[in-house]
């Protein structure tokens, strides 16, 4: 491939330049685009980052996935342009490549069996098992605790079945396009999901073994509860109520409880759960826990620890037991605030309880025995789910840590003045946050929030997840600490106050308040220090693309002229990518030499200025009305750079002596003898253009001049190359000129570099019209200097020179 093109160049040098010249122009155009493609990956993988953009870990893949093809593309362009410079640039982005695809690439999934397994053997296998049924796992040889005989579907099993049914891919594309900030797209993908794990089939090999299992458990109709159990559930992260369990289930109908349970996965509440704790999907595979039913007298959970908030009264450490009769599904999902109980510590002696309990008082204290054996355990505080039969028997549904907040913020209060609402309500979760109010009733009825909301409504449902990193606070009429949705909301500082009576009709959209939930209380107004969104900074995905973050996009290759600015000194991606960039300009800044070989097809430019000059268009540099034109007028030129430069070369301003043509003295004197017209494009200036791009040498005599840029509608694409060379005067006015011409150039942004009797000066991105106004400038700035080295002297001329020309630059109104 190389050979080739490398042949296809010099052959088009030799005896076709002109195409080589077209060649390198549209090698050129195409850098730019994947330019602008590789730094907007960089900026998306930025946002990603720093919390800006919330997106899944799919996506990160795919950006630097993107981001690597984008590059070699971007380098065989420049290779294009020169293919004998950058031989071994491609061997740079591979180790670059290579670097970042392992800082973002996950673990490949395990399909291996057993895929059904009993607790006993969760113990060795506790991957597999996910993070619910390894935990119970460990309870099972803890003696006076009580377990319901359960089968584990493995994570193994939910890899092998998207692998069996080719979902990957398709998963991996819609997770990709996944932003939490979108909320129906986030609806639609979600539910696109779900289809695709609900109608894909399950392999009959495990399906057989999961009908076995099921039908062991669900001996005479017993019906089952078929939970989750997903890897990473009930560890760092909680996943509390995020997944779906399905209870009261046949052992005929096991398959499709599975699924279910396995789609659960992505609804939107899980998937923006999972997104902003930076986990990737095939990391959080899903295991199945199969267990009886219960004929359950009461249930509920229990705090081996209560957190301090929901005990503020208490003066020692204490036990919490939150009950309802029955099944306690409705308590931990946020529909019911349940009855509290309270027992101190070691001693399990009752501190508070209810006036007419669910709980008798020895199952009771049997149970704040257990939560305090558990806590032992696993030597952390504990957030259990227990239920108790009609034999007074405890059984133990659930343990993991009690959620706490991974970035603790401040929960004293800011002195203010503010009037209080409400007043010693019951705290969920605490912090203080100020905000304006939205009411939404029903919480399955919310998709999206505004940014710093605080939420009144009246269950704490765990759909609220979706629209956690939105919230400022939360005001409910009912639910409780005992709830999952409270859990995640002491994982993301959002203050939580429940039992508040009335609240959705008390409270009215748009009204500013303040949540104290370390008091309890309300405020009418907002206090600037907690009005700040809920950015959850180092949260989600942030960290962990960090790691990796640096061979991405950490800029280090910065000043062109050094000596460091070389692929080998390259230390990131974007690093790359400015290296290519400023090669690719610097090859268009030499796009044709002095002897104007490529120019071919030029036509003359009809100009009442005493130069010659010859235009080339490349691509809609003209317009319309210059075709079949030998000679093009000033009004046939459509490119957007041209204009602006030959406004400030043609400006009333300046004085042209029309006895004095200005073009390539110094070549004319070398053939001299009339061998040569005057009016030759050998000898004279010329401009390469299209819309938005020109490429102008100028003769003056004995110096020349090259203009390179592009003006256009991208601000980061825009550019101006400038340099100023030769001279007819002796050496120290050359230098003269040069020193009036760079002060001009600094006070106007552009980068000065000079050596010998050369000036090369750069301008970089900028809005269309300040590139516009500085081709402006230069073309007036190259019509004043002409002959100029003639006839200035020392540095009182340059003083009065450039006192002059701002003058008249303030007169020229592009």
């Amino acid at each position: 491939m190389f050979i080739t093109e490398l042949f296809k160049h010099w052959t088009f040098r030799a005896f076709a330049p002109g195409t080589l010249l077209r060649t390198k122009y549209n090698a050129f155009k195409e850098l730019l685009r994947l330019d602008e493609r590789c730094l907007e990956h960089i900026a998306n993988l930025e946002e990603i980052h720093y919390g800006r953009e919330q997106a899944d870990w799919t996506r990160v893949v795919w950006l630097t996935e993107e981001l690597g093809r984008d590059i070699r593309s971007l380098i065989e362009q420049l290779q294009i342009m020169s293919p004998v410079k950058y031989m071994d640039l491609q061997d740079y982005a591979t180790k670059l490549n290579f670097y970042v695809r392992m800082g973002v690439s996950v673990e490949d999934p395990r399909i291996e069996p057993p895929f059904v397994f009993t607790l006993d053997e969760a113990l060795h296998l506790q991957e597999a098992a996910g993070g619910k049924a390894a935990n119970l796992a460990r309870i099972s040889s803890e003696e006076d605790i009580h377990l319901l005989p359960a089968r584990i579907i493995s994570s193994h099993a939910y890899h092998y079945f998207i692998e069996v049914n080719d979902l990957r891919d398709e998963l991996d594309k819609r997770l990709s396009a996944i932003s939490l900030s979108d909320a129906a797209s986030l609806d639609r993908l979600a539910s696109e999901m779900q289809e695709l794990i609900l109608n894909a089939e399950l392999p009959d090999p495990i399906a057989n073994e999961i009908e076995i299992a099921a039908l062991e458990l669900g001996k005479n109709g017993t019906k089952l509860a078929v939970r989750s159990s997903a890897v990473a559930e009930d560890g760092t992260a909680s996943f509390a109520g995020q997944y779906t369990s399905k209870l009261h289930v046949a052992a005929v109908d096991i398959i499709q409880a599975w699924k279910e349970v396995v789609a659960s996965k992505y609804t939107p509440r899980a998937l923006a759960y999972r997104i902003m704790n930076g986990l990737a999907d095939t990391e959080t595979p899903m295991a199945v826990l199969i267990m009886p039913m219960v004929d359950a007298v009461c249930s509920g959970v229990a705090y081996s620890t209560v957190p301090s908030e929901h005990a503020a009264h208490l003066k020692e450490p204490a036990i919490a037991v939150y009950a309802t009769s029955g099944v306690g599904e409705k308590l931990v999902s946020g529909s019911i605030s349940g009855q509290a109980s309270f027992l101190k510590k070691e001693t399990f002696r009752i501190v508070e309880k209810p006036s007419q309990p669910i709980i008798p008082t020895p199952t009771l204290k049997r149970l704040a025995k257990q939560a305090q054996q558990l806590e032992t355990l696993f030597g952390e505080p504990q957030d259990i789910e227990w239920v108790v039969d009609h034999r007074s028997r405890i059984f133990i549904l659930q343990s993991r840590p009690i959620p706490h907040s991974k970035h603790p913020q401040n929960t004293v209060c800011p002195p203010h003045n503010l009037t209080s609402i409400d007043v010693d309500q019951e705290c969920a979760s605490r912090g203080i946050g100020s905000g304006k109010v939205r009411v939404v009733a029903n919480c399955q009825d919310i998709t999206e929030l505004p940014h710093g909301t605080i939420l009144v409504t009246r269950g704490l449902g765990p759909v609220l997840t979706r629209v956690i990193h939105r919230l400022n606070g939360v005001i409910a009429e009912r639910g409780s600490a005992a709830s999952h949705f409270a859990s995640v909301a002491r994982e993301f500082n959002v203050p939580v106050l429940c039992g508040v009576t009335d609240a959705c009709s008390r409270y009215t959209n748009n009204q500013l308040v303040t949540v104290d939930s370390m008091s309890g209380t309300v405020f009418e107004g907002t206090l600037p220090e907690c009005h700040t969104e809920n950015t959850m900074p180092e949260q989600g995905s942030i960290p962990r693309i960090g790691k990796v973050l640096p061979r991405i996009a950490r800029l280090t290759l910065l000043d062109p002229s050094s000596e460091s600015f070389a692929p080998e000194y390259c230390k990131s991606l974007h690093d790359l990518v400015r290296f290519v960039h400023e090669k690719g300009v610097e090859e268009m800044f030499s796009l044709v030499d002095k002897s104007s070989r490529g120019l071919s097809g030029s036509r003359k430019l009809q100009t009442h200025l005493p130069l010659s000059m010859y235009v080339l268009n490349l691509d809609n540099g003209l317009f319309h009305s210059a075709a079949g034109k030998k000679e093009v007028a000033q009004s046939d030129i459509a490119s957007v750079p041209m204009w602006a430069f030959w406004f400030g070369l043609s400006s009333e301003l300046v004085t042209w002596h029309d006895a004095l043509p200005h073009f390539d003295w110094e070549h004319f004197d070398k053939v001299s003898a009339g061998i040569i017209s005057k009016d030759s494009p050998l000898l004279a200036s010329y401009a390469i253009i299209s819309d938005k791009y020109m490429h102008a040498m100028m003769r003056f005599g004995y110096h020349f001049s090259i203009v390179d840029s592009i003006c256009g509608d991208n601000d980061r694409l825009n550019y101006i190359r400038f340099r100023f060379m030769g001279g007819g005067g002796k050496s120290h006015q050359r230098m003269l000129r040069l020193d009036f011409i760079e002060r001009i150039l600094s006070k106007n942004n552009f980068a000065v570099e000079r050596k010998g009797d050369m000036l090369n000066a750069r301008h970089g991105m900028e809005e269309g019209h300040i590139i516009q106004q500085r081709l402006a400038l230069l073309g007036l700035l190259l019509a004043k200097t002409r002959m100029l080295d003639m006839r200035i002297e020392d540095t009182n001329d340059v003083d009065a020179l450039e006192k002059e020309f701002i003058q008249d630059l303030g007169s020229l109104t592009y």
